[in-house]
């Protein structure tokens, strides 16, 4: 090739790449900013390639530096986002309830206006779904095609299959099953007690994930759920590993550079990948029903769709139960005379008996703690969706490409809907139910909303009740010396120090 057309290729390849990230990282954005601010959308400057990741890590840096920390020993406080997320409240208060922000590429536009939200909360749109961010940077936990990060008609079909094995005849059958799993969690517990003379410091918060990972493998995997505990050790090493990338994520091509978290990443991935395919295999014959041998019915073995749901169902079907019945028992020990007040009527309602579903319906003081508990710790900050068109909420048209964030978590402790006690545990908000517990219901989300409301929802409230039932029928508790009340969030919330409970049987 002579000389001057390798370098006029190499000029105009060279030309081609810099238009190709130049659009990619500064002028796609920037168009969309600027759509967005038309219609009153403000929101910080962003820098070329980060976006306004430099403002958020300077916003943190600066109220870690003047803001006291969350708790002191044993003081509970609810207000968590303020410490993790400082970004989202200070850019609503400098450009109002519906702003706009950016990380690395991505353009976000976050709303915090209620009325704006409830049409968030409304849309039946399928095309509306998770974020292609969360396919992308999370979908090695997700799936990159199941019932949590698809959208359109994949996901309608999906959701299809899936929301039938978790109707209320098939979570009946599993009561026995969930009870039979918490007994043996609390046997442990009371050994513990035994070999500590009565009265001992219990680490809650690792037994109560295990467990729910044997249930979710239980209900999933039938008899093969020992196989599927295995898969979950892996899936939450993933999930630590994952926690670590979330201040690139925005940025394009980064989670392809091979940092030695990058590696750990992919290995592991493969490595539940295939143990999901040789469990797909084992189970394909079993005689019992399973929600496994129900995707292998619809979509035949070996199907990426299978492996990407299992994925999903062991990471984001466990956490919600796990977190919630752990930031239930710290609340309940927080304030000992609710403690009081579900234990009689447990007490009452069980008789000395294990639970079944209609003594379960009969729990409305618990029912209210566990709603209180997911208002007060939803499993995830924010609810994500991307427009694959324009959309209109309220007076603002949303174009084709951004993001939407719903701040839950933020909205769900506002007084201007909850009243006067929103940052206080009060289960009495909840006495008639949800509808009556705020002034706009629909924006109480710990399980998402509208059509792509979670299928796990009745299966996650069940547990919950036995869970708690069990453990109040069976112990008295306090928060232990030792504990510190903070919050972290590694893809969900969790205590950032575990829990421990001075825990006595009754």
């Amino acid at each position: 090739m002579p000389l001057g057309v390798f370098f006029s290729l190499v000029i105009v390849g060279s030309t081609c790449l810099f238009l190709y990230l130049y659009n990619l990282f500064w002028w796609k954005p920037l168009r969309l900013r600027k759509k967005l601010q038309h219609q009153g959308i403000n929101g910080p400057v962003p820098s070329f390639f980060f976006g306004n990741i430099p403002d958020i890590k300077k916003i943190r840096m600066e109220m870690q530096a003047t803001k006291d920390q969350q708790s002191i020993g044993n003081r509970v406080s609810h207000d968590y986002m303020s410490r993790l997320f400082p970004h989202i409240e200070k850019w609503r208060a400098d450009y109002g309830l519906v702003f706009a922000f950016t990380q690395g590429n991505i353009v976000i536009v976050c709303i915090c206006d209620f009325d704006v939200a409830r049409e968030f909360c409304q849309c039946k749109s399928a095309e509306f779904g998770r974020s292609a961010y969360v396919k992308k940077n999370r979908g090695i936990v997700l799936g990159y095609d199941s019932l949590v990060t698809s959208k359109g008609k994949s996901w309608a079909l999906q959701r299809k299959v899936i929301a039938p094995e978790f109707f209320s005849d098939k979570i009946k059958g599993m009561v026995d099953m969930m009870v039979e799993s918490v007994v043996s969690v609390l046997e442990k517990w009371e050994s513990q007690m035994e070999e500590a003379g009565g009265v001992a410091s219990v680490r809650i918060d690792e037994d109560l994930k295990s467990l729910s990972a044997e249930m979710i493998s239980k209900a999933c995997f039938g008899s093969n759920y020992v196989i599927g505990n295995e898969i979950f050790s892996k899936m939450l090493a993933l999930q630590d590993l994952l926690s670590k990338q979330h201040a690139f994520v925005g940025l394009p091509g980064v989670r392809h550079i091979p940092t030695k978290t990058a590696r750990d990443t992919w290995r592991i991935g493969k490595e539940v990948d295939r143990s999901i395919l040789k469990l797909m295999d084992d189970d394909y014959n079993a005689d019992e029903p399973s929600f496994l041998q129900a995707l292998i019915n619809n979509f035949g073995r070996g199907s990426s769709v299978i492996v990407d749901n299992c994925k999903a169902m062991f990471l984001a079907g466990h956490e919600t139960t796990a977190t919630a019945a752990t930031f239930a028992l710290v609340l309940l020990a927080h304030h000992p005379e609710w403690q009081e007040r579900v234990r009689a009527e447990v007490v009452e309602i069980l008789a000395n008996q294990a639970p079944n579903m209609d003594k379960l319906h009969k729990m409305k003081l618990l029912t209210m703690v566990i709603y209180e508990t997911l208002r007060l710790y939803s499993p995830g900050p924010f609810l994500t969706r991307e427009t694959s068109e324009e959309m209109k909420f309220g007076d603002f048209a949303i174009p084709k490409g951004v993001n939407i964030w719903l701040p839950s978590s933020l909205l769900h402790q506002d007084p201007a809907n909850w009243g006067d006690n929103a940052h206080e545990f009060h289960p009495e908000r909840f006495a008639n139910g949800i509808s009556s517990a705020c002034k706009l219901p629909n924006l109480f989300v710990p399980f998402g909303t509208g059509i792509r409301t979670c299928v796990g929802q009745n299966f996650a409230i069940t547990e919950l009740k036995i869970v708690l039932s069990l453990v109040l029928s069976k112990f008295i508790f306090s928060l232990s010396p030792e504990y510190k009340h903070s919050v972290t969030y590694k893809l969900f919330f969790e205590p950032e120090h575990g829990v421990q409970l001075k825990m006595e049987k009754i």
